[in-house]
């Protein structure tokens, strides 16, 4: 979603996302249709940049919670991070709640050790969390740890648990992102995820302990084709909703594109929506859509290489958000802003929205 994949062996970190996008194509608040009537909340991962924030602001009011990915914890317990000043306020003008990401650092082991092995940092760290919600009057905070091995399950429950109970009392919402899972069982993941990286989140405790979730439904490892194929999404949705109440449950929709090399069937690069706009224009290209996976694609050859994309338009994330309906879930959690291509904007403006606020009635 955010941060560091390891899936199939593949690292992709999720910062080198930010490439140039043209919003000559993009629709402007203006002209995005007003709050309307689906029950469901729209949560925008943002990464500081210039594409991110020229999303932010074309897009305005498709956006009911933006989650900036921006603080971490590191290896010494303390909190790094910051929001830049203009896109609070720009936030603050629209009425969209602010709700950033900590990591462990850069997904690193330090930090992880340092927070879950010692009661203490805990509640320090908790206490730093706090009092920067109460600062800039943030919404709540996500907890985005990744990397974990299956030894800390019970640890960062016992973490997750402790950071909820805080942020209720504070007045403020408390979520937690997890890696896909479509079951308990280690066999059903290859080389070995479940132990390395899956495994690690009880989902059942967790979400007893947070007010949402935010399921990382993208980067399916065993795919070759799209970055989340229909199919494997509606089994993690399955899986989750046998722990997870659908009220708690946000769906991860990727809006990037994978790319692959037909010949050695191996993922090549990634990127966000100029990549597609370039490639439509230099190369003669093949588009299709696979009804089965609800995905996009298109199809070129270079220097007597052929290459696949597979990518979301409107089409697809039209899809992923009608089973959000039909679900009754919490609402979507995407990644990211700046990377979508326009249709994409249109069509979650046009589908409307009624966000859960979990700060009422406490």
């Amino acid at each position: 979603m955010k941060k560091l994949f390891l899936y199939s062996n593949i690292f992709l970190f999720m910062g080198i996302l930010a490439v140039p996008f043209n919003f000559s194509d993009a629709i402007t608040a203006d002209q995005i249709s007003k709050k309307t009537s689906a029950s469901y909340t729209r949560i925008f991962y943002y990464q500081e940049g210039k594409n991110a924030k020229a999303s932010f602001k074309a897009n305005i009011n498709s956006i009911d919670i933006l989650a900036p990915q921006t603080y971490s914890f590191r290896a010494s317990g303390n909190l790094l991070g910051s929001v830049s000043a203009d896109i609070l306020k720009l936030a603050k003008e629209n009425d969209i709640k602010v709700m950033p990401l900590v990591t462990n650092g850069s997904f690193g082991q330090e930090s992880l050790k340092t927070i879950l092995n010692n009661p203490a940092m805990q509640d320090i760290s908790i206490a730093l969390l706090v009092g920067e919600a109460k600062k800039y009057h943030y919404y709540g905070w996500q907890l985005d740890f990744e990397q974990m091995d299956l030894s800390y399950r019970d640890k960062f429950s016992a973490f997750v648990k402790k950071f909820g109970d805080a942020m209720r009392k504070e007045g403020l919402v408390s979520s937690v992102a997890v890696i896909a899972q479509v079951s308990e069982d280690p066999d059903d993941y290859p080389k070995n995820l479940w132990q390395r990286i899956i495994g690690v989140y009880d989902y059942k405790s967790l979400a007893d302990s947070t007010d949402f979730i935010s399921l990382m439904s993208y980067d399916d490892p065993e795919s070759k084709g799209p970055v989340a194929r229909y199919s494997w999404m509606q089994e993690v949705v399955a899986h989750s909703l046998t722990l997870i109440p659908a009220e708690k449950l946000s769906l991860g929709i990727p809006l990037y594109y994978w790319k692959w090399d037909d010949a050695t069937g191996k993922l090549v690069s990634i990127g966000g929506y100029s990549g597609i706009k370039t490639t439509l224009k230099t190369y003669k290209v093949t588009k299709g859509y696979s009804e089965t996976e609800e995905a996009p694609f298109i199809k070129y050859t270079k220097s007597k290489k052929k290459y696949t994309i597979w990518y979301e338009d409107g089409r697809s994330i039209a899809k992923k958000i009608d089973l959000i309906a039909l679900n009754k879930l919490h609402g979507f959690s995407a990644w990211a802003l700046g990377l979508e291509s326009p249709d994409v904007q249109k069509m979650i403006a046009n589908k409307g929205f009624n966000p859960v606020d979990f700060t009422i009635n406490r």
